[in-house]
């Protein structure tokens, strides 16, 4: 059950962030079709999988940072 709320929320995410981003029914036809296998669910995830790696390299910087300050000092 739990995957399958899951599964709709990606797809709901999916679908939003392609009509904000495109806006044009077509646009978001092709680009689903081309890019994302014909599934919002996919959209969703590599959106999701976008805002880790940001925030991944977000963490590592500010690490660096602190490294560099600590031994700098």
């Amino acid at each position: 059950m739990k995957a399958a709320t899951g599964d709709r929320l990606l797809a709901k995410l999916g679908r939003v962030y392609l009509h904000i981003r495109l806006r044009d029914q077509a646009k978001i036809e092709r680009e689903l079709t081309i890019k994302y296998n014909n599934q919002y669910r996919n959209v969703g995830l590599m959106l999701l999988f976008d805002v880790f790696m940001a925030l991944a390299v977000l963490a590592i910087v500010g690490i660096l940072t602190i490294v560099i300050y600590f031994t700098t000092t």
